[in-house]
């Protein structure tokens, strides 16, 4: 199989037929080797459009879904981003070309393992990725930007401590059938202020139910 005309194919029939993701935001996945960051059995549809399977019964995100959240982000290469759920690591890898650093974090810890190694040997050295669950999560740095990969039932207001005061979260909110894409900042008196950005649906984000911290 040609991945490099595979990726192609996916960027030209999947990615561009959204008008609004700019050219900007398609070639850094361009540069992404996106079936590197697929589990082995799947790589063959690596530049499918849809979801794919990794362990833990957890997927890899579409990648009209990827591109759709580089975009609503407008990252311009200055940021720090914290990513809440590392999964394969691509999106990561996306995040880091498009910002100055992140910090993905998963409750899983073999998919930061695997992360880490694969990061490497795509070359990303501006991203740090820990075993970390959100819902114990302690730290006393603000982001400019958080990305959460997993969905939350309600909007995660809970997060705003943990932005700078310009900053802005990208939340999936709702349950199946029904979830929204939302983008999450705060006003001058750090009160939650929300923008619906589209409809998607992907899986929850779980604790593991054990306390953990860290500190940046």
């Amino acid at each position: 199989m040609n991945f490099n005309t595979a990726r192609k194919n996916m960027l030209l029939n999947q990615i561009r037929t959204w008008d609004f993701i700019s050219p900007e935001n398609i070639n850094i996945m361009q540069q992404i080797q996106r079936e590197e960051f697929v589990p082995v059995e799947h790589r063959k549809i690596a530049f499918s459009d849809f979801e794919i399977p990794l362990a833990h019964d957890e997927y890899m995100m579409k990648p009209i879904l990827e591109g759709r959240i580089l975009q609503s982000l407008k990252l311009t290469g200055k940021e720090k981003v914290l990513e809440i759920g590392t999964g394969s690591a691509y999106l990561t890898a996306l995040l880091a070309l498009s910002s100055a650093h992140v910090t993905s974090i998963d409750k899983h810890q073999d998919f930061t393992n695997s992360a880490i190694d694969k990061l490497q040997e795509a070359k990303i050295n501006n991203a740090k990725c820990l075993h970390q669950d959100i819902f114990n999560y302690h730290s006393t740095y603000k982001f400019d930007c958080i990305v959460a990969t997993g969905s939350f039932k309600q909007v995660p207001e809970f997060l705003l401590a943990n932005i700078k005061h310009d900053g802005k979260i990208f939340a999936i909110v709702g349950e199946e059938p029904i979830m929204s894409a939302l983008i999450l900042s705060k006003d001058k008196n750090e009160k939650p202020v929300v923008e619906t950005l589209f409809e998607t649906v992907v899986k929850p984000l779980e604790s593991i139910k054990k306390t953990s911290t860290f500190k940046l």
